[in-house]
């Protein structure tokens, strides 16, 4: 999604800065746009018109125009920053999606993710050998497999955990591994 609108912004804003809607000054000087050329420490490439601006030449429009798209852009999407989870989306996954982990995924707990994911994978497989092996007796329901039923206790544990867990995200104690929830 968030390259999606990446892609629609510069396809806009070209369109824009060709039909002249965004107006940038044809005679700026180098010396002006150092400013809002992109720094050094930051994970963006350098571009051609930061080099160009420190040697003091004056800069084209188009040079200048995707220098300081370059630079607002990363400041919109420059990566992940605390606050970046929302809380109702972690709670309804929590709701939902619970017993497959996805609310852990979704809050960068991997580990716990992985093992609610892998308890449920393990708990339906279970069920289903049981009863397979619950239907080629002929005795009935004495017969059922104990396998079924060590598949039905870890599935509902693992529904209890996550049930847990979503009261944890409703009550604000089970917060994002990066920071804090945005809303």
């Amino acid at each position: 999604m968030r390259k999606m609108t990446i892609l629609l912004i510069a396809i806009i804003a070209t369109i824009n800065i060709k039909a002249g809607i965004i107006a940038v000054p044809e005679k700026l000087t180098a010396a002006v746009a150092a400013p809002v050329s992109v720094p050094v420490n930051e994970p963006v490439a350098k571009t051609p018109t930061a080099a160009t601006s420190k040697a003091g030449k004056k800069m084209t429009k188009g040079k200048l125009y995707w220098s300081l798209f370059k630079y607002r852009l990363h400041k919109v999407f420059g990566g992940k920053k605390s606050g970046d989870k929302s809380k109702v989306a972690a709670a309804l996954f929590a709701f939902f999606l619970g017993g497959f982990g996805v609310h852990d995924f979704y809050l960068g707990n991997k580990r716990n993710g992985f093992i609610k994911l892998g308890g449920t994978l393990v708990g339906i497989a279970l069920i289903i050998i049981g009863i397979a092996g619950a239907a080629t007796t002929v005795s009935g329901l004495s017969a059922l497999p104990a396998l079924a039923l060590i598949g039905y206790f870890l599935i509902l544990g693992i529904s209890i955990w996550a049930f847990v867990d979503f009261i944890r995200i409703l009550t604000g104690s089970y917060e994002p591994v990066d920071g804090s929830y945005r809303d």
